[in-house]
């Protein structure tokens, strides 16, 4: 679209991922003039950028029934639309769990249609140079440009926001943030890569080689999972490595190469082992790695694991949480520790308001939350509630509604969540 020059505005979103996207639109579609940043030429984070194939976190967390959308408003929407797109009639099962397979480019479009029809300025390709307080509000700085606004939405999953106005950045040991993943596609792949039995006898099979010397040992949390698109997998493989650092372009270059490297690997492996996979295609590569963790903000409540295995009510409740606890602390897969009860758990405001500056909410994987409860709430469908929330209370509080509780109110009763 094309975008607008006017450089006094109600509200700054910063980073067009999953969380990013729903809050400029929600916000939008409020009334707000919205600016939207993003430093890449795609829009969705990483369901485009890193090739993550599945809207997680979108459904009510008891499979035994049928599925039902958890939250309403943009989720749906940009499920409905994905569906549609696709041609899928709804998510899969996947173990204990409802997921959604996504293709990556029918994402970014899905986003860019959504974005444009909301009249949001769509600014493709910005880096964000500098965010600073100003007597009304706040001054955006990109290369050639300096936008002013009454307040402002971090999605950047980083909490870059937070280091340039000098508010507190939250990070847990390096040891303990969740691992990488590099997730490649593979096209013209057989059907029979799909069934049940191969994905067992893949595991095993990887299982002997790695013992046999014919893979290395990080390749045995490799997952495959079918892309709404006949005859495209895409292939996730966890890296290790102890100086992982997500912030810091060397680490990730060094990293994305060793993703690379084992890819290669494993498609050559799979050719060889398996007839379904000789004719398959060249693997492709995303243009960005699949962080999982990294900085995240100081808010007015801190969400805790314990609160979403309890499945805690609050007052100002604003989006629902319904995907299990899944840390990936290392490169052998993923450890699941599940809700009490097979029902939603909340998210409050005040997890995406700043504790420090008014007028500056977050959503997505910079929320406020502590380690344990961000490897629930990072989830692609969880940001698209998150950012809906945040997008919200960040075009109520350039409006003049400041208080957060009445934000809260005013949220819920739009999204019908009382």
């Amino acid at each position: 679209m094309v975008a607008s020059k006017q450089d006094d505005v109600d509200l700054v979103v910063i980073g067009g991922g999953s969380a990013g996207i729903c809050a400029a639109v929600a916000a939008a579609r409020r009334g707000a003039r919205v600016v939207l940043l993003e430093k890449s030429p795609l829009l969705g984070g990483m369901g485009s950028l890193a090739f993550v194939h599945t809207f997680c976190g979108l459904y009510m967390p008891d499979v035994s029934q049928a599925p039902e959308l958890a939250n309403p408003g943009l989720p749906t929407e940009i499920e409905r639309r994905m569906c549609a797109a696709t041609g899928q009639s709804g998510p899969v099962k996947m173990g204990r769990v409802y997921v959604l397979p996504q293709q990556p480019e029918v994402y970014d479009r899905i986003a860019k249609e959504l974005v444009a029809e909301a009249g949001v300025e769509l600014c493709l390709g910005a880096s964000c140079e500098g965010v600073s307080r100003t007597d009304t509000g706040f001054s955006v700085a990109l290369r050639d440009r300096r936008i002013h606004c009454r307040s402002l939405v971090d999605g950047s999953a980083d909490a870059v926001v937070a280091d340039f106005l000098g508010a507190t950045r939250v990070q847990v040991a390096a040891e303990r943030l969740q691992r990488p993943a590099f997730i490649f596609s593979l096209s013209r792949v057989g059907a029979e890569a799909a069934e049940e039995s191969f994905r067992m006898r893949l595991a095993l099979d990887l299982v002997h080689a790695v013992r046999e010397g014919k893979l290395p040992k990080e390749i045995l949390g490799a997952t495959l999972r079918a892309s709404p698109t006949a005859g495209e997998y895409f292939v996730s493989i966890d890296l290790a490595g102890d100086d992982w650092n997500p912030t810091d372009a060397s680490s990730r270059e060094v990293t994305t190469t060793a993703g690379k490297k084992l890819a290669i690997e494993l498609c050559a492996f799979l050719r060889q082992h398996y007839a379904f996979f000789s004719q398959a295609g060249p693997p492709v590569f995303p243009p960005a790695l699949g962080v999982r963790e990294s900085y995240r903000w100081l808010g007015q409540h801190e969400l805790s694991e314990q609160e979403l295995i309890d499945g805690v009510d609050f007052a100002d409740t604003v989006a629902r949480a319904t995907w299990p606890i899944e840390l990936r602390e290392d490169a052998r897969g993923a450890k699941f520790r599940y809700f009490a009860e097979a029902k939603p758990s909340n998210i409050p405001l005040r997890a995406l308001v700043s504790a420090e500056i008014p007028g500056v909410y977050f959503a997505g994987r910079c929320l406020s939350a502590s380690h344990e409860a961000l490897a629930s709430v990072r989830v692609m469908g969880t940001c698209f509630a998150t950012g809906q929330a945040a997008g919200l209370a960040a075009a109520m509080f350039a409006q003049g509604i400041t208080e957060v509780s009445e934000q809260a109110a005013e949220i819920r009763r739009h999204l019908g969540l009382d």
